[in-house]
């Protein structure tokens, strides 16, 4: 399919300069040419033929359009031109020192967090690990109408018999839209997006081994409520470990690009590759 649209490029656009005789080119503003390589990279090999050639067309198209633009920029914009080359030169810098950071965390940065460091962090952060919503732990159930054995959900929701429980995680698997079981905390604010109700008053609303069971127009829920812990409280270990393994990681890379500007800092001033004058210099 590729050969065909390419063979059928190369009859209408195809062109090469004296000087650049082996470089086939399929379109020329200025001087700025738009070659064949590039447009075959930027045509994806299964493609029909037939869109193969409408997506090069467009592509040449648009790189024509660009490249007229930013004569006609470059044309009216001539007392901005130093200031846009020096942003082009400061982002170039950017660029490669990001791509360059990059590829030192990867290859250096320790992403081994122990149990042991993470509750060490917990304990000395506890400040930013408050609550700002109630959590649970809950079982929760959505079902369709027509699924089997409902009568059995509720018993097997209030029920802390370990067999039950396997039982309900089978059925969970097996028929619901959605759920959660009670291994997990769950926002409170999470959880309402699942059902179909409105609470005005969350604090009346939940209570510990409450249970609920409702319809809406597809679907019957059912929700047993195993344990509440209140806002403005300490998030507990278990939610916030995820969190902490970014934190401490995150801190790591800091440390990481830290210690080596220094020693690049360091290395430079004492070879002599970088100076810092007291009173400013003439360039020479």
């Amino acid at each position: 399919m590729r050969a065909a649209y390419i063979g059928f490029i190369l009859l209408l656009f195809c062109a090469c300069t004296e000087e650049e005789e082996s470089i086939a080119i399929v379109a020329k503003v200025s001087d700025s040419y738009l070659t064949l390589e590039e447009l075959e990279k930027s045509i994806p090999n299964e493609l029909a033929a037939e869109d193969s050639v409408e997506m090069a067309n467009n592509i040449i198209q648009n790189w024509m359009n660009r490249e007229l633009m930013y004569s006609k920029a470059l044309y009216n914009l001539r007392t901005e031109e130093t200031d846009i080359e020096s942003q082009v030169e400061k982002y170039r810098k950017e660029l490669f020192i990001f791509e360059y950071e990059k590829e030192v965390i990867n290859q250096k940065l320790d992403t081994v967090i122990s149990e042991e460091e993470i509750k060490t962090f917990y304990g000395e952060n506890q400040d930013i690990f408050q609550l700002n919503d109630y959590i649970l732990k809950v079982r929760y159930m959505k079902l369709l109408p027509n699924s089997p054995d409902q009568e059995k959900v509720s018993d097997w929701m209030k029920s802390s018999d370990p067999e039950t429980q396997d039982q309900l995680l089978d059925y969970c698997h097996k028929y619901a839209v959605s759920c959660y079981n009670d291994s997990n905390w769950v926002y409170f604010n999470e959880l309402l997006r699942e059902l179909p109700i409105e609470v005005y008053n969350k604090g009346s609303f939940l209570r510990t081994g409450k249970f609920v069971k409702f319809n809406d127009a597809g679907h019957t829920y059912f929700l047993y409520i195993i344990d509440i812990q209140s806002k403005n409280t300490l998030s507990p270990l278990d939610l916030e470990k995820k969190r902490i393994r970014n934190l401490i990681l995150n801190r790591r890379k800091i440390e990481l690009l830290n210690t080596i500007t220094r020693r690049l800092y360091r290395d430079a001033i004492r070879s002599g590759k970088a100076q810092k004058y007291d009173e400013p210099q003439i360039k020479e």
